[in-house]
């Protein structure tokens, strides 16, 4: 299996190569909201492609992914697609009381979070030790004065997934307290880690190391040490297991343990829909999934949750096809 919160808006407008002409004489923009984890795959490489090929923009409104699903249940942002770094979140959107923004969603893609270290770091050398399986990875963590970060779980899910693995890793290696001697309490401030600013002082080795989704890895420009899938919550094997854990957030959210899954969504606002499914089946494409999987992404099993009805049907043709019916 080893294979912030900024807003950002970004357009997309390239020349055009229609892959149905109903569609092409619309080319009209495609919004879509996003964390950051897959923004960098998708603004440079997958929107591109979409638009020479259909001609349509992409909108790109990037936030973590907790922040992006309240905005949306709130009404303040009214996307064409929604990705979510964590498919469960999806399920806030359900239902009556969160004005049913969405009815269905689809499971796209797996990752894994990995432990991000400075070359620069006065550990380094430990690091390196722990990287290649001469030092247990949570005892360079215990040094003293080591400077660790992690995302804010208040509105980022790789913030709650850094604290699961502490959660998990003191389960797995039956160390009692290993998790509060590491991070401290859940909501740590000092800790959170603030992608505007804080990569540089992670290249410099102010920061000593920080634990995050592994797509970061890249963006970072940094080493990274593989955690045990006991631990990263890669393993889909492993639901059960990753379901001990659980995090609940100061509005009330409580976030259960799961094997790290993105979710894709087109909601029942959706203003565009013809431009939001060709998206959504060109994001699904064999060319794309490849992108993603060069980016660190791992492949999913497609499967729809909700009301299948719901959703368009050339998509759920595609999920019958991935996952049959």
């Amino acid at each position: 299996m080893k294979k912030l919160w900024l807003p950002l808006v970004s357009c997309l407008i390239l020349g055009s190569l229609p892959l149905d002409d109903a569609h092409a004489q619309q080319r009209s923009m495609v919004r879509v909201a996003l964390p950051g984890t897959i923004e960098s795959v998708i603004l440079s490489h997958i929107g591109p492609a979409f638009t020479a090929a259909t001609g349509d923009p992409l909108e790109l409104s990037r936030a973590p992914s907790i922040a992006l699903v309240n905005r949306i249940v709130s009404g303040e942002l009214r996307p064409d697609v929604y990705i979510s770094s964590d498919a469960n979140q999806m399920k806030l959107l359900f239902g009556p009381a969160e004005n049913e923004r969405a009815r269905w969603y689809m499971t796209i893609l797996h990752s894994r979070t990995a432990l991000l270290y400075s070359p620069r770091s006065r550990f380094a050398d430990d690091f390196e030790a722990a990287r290649i399986g001469r030092l247990p990875w949570y005892e360079v963590l215990l040094r003293p004065g080591l400077v660790l970060k992690r995302p804010d779980p208040t509105v980022d899910s790789g913030g709650y997934r850094a604290i699961f693995v502490f959660e998990l890793a003191e389960k797995h290696y039956r160390i009692p307290g290993l998790k509060q001697r590491i991070i401290g309490i859940d909501n740590n401030e000092s800790q959170y880690f603030d992608r505007t600013k804080d990569y540089p002082l992670l290249r410099n080795g102010s920061i000593d190391a920080t634990v995050q989704f592994i797509t970061n890895a890249p963006v970072g420009g940094v080493p990274y040490i593989d955690l045990p899938e006991e631990v990263d919550q890669s393993d889909p094997a492993q639901a059960e297991w990753c379901a001990t854990v659980s995090y609940t957030n100061p509005r009330g959210q409580t976030f259960q343990g799961a094997p790290a899954s993105y979710g894709l969504t087109i909601p029942t606002a959706v203003e565009n829909a013809a431009g939001a499914e060709a998206f959504v089946r060109f994001l699904l494409s064999e060319s794309s999934l490849n992108k993603l999987e060069r980016a660190g992404f791992l492949r999913a099993e497609i499967v729809a949750t909700g009301d299948r009805n719901a959703i368009q049907l050339s998509l759920r043709r595609l999920v019958m096809e991935r996952s049959g019916p």
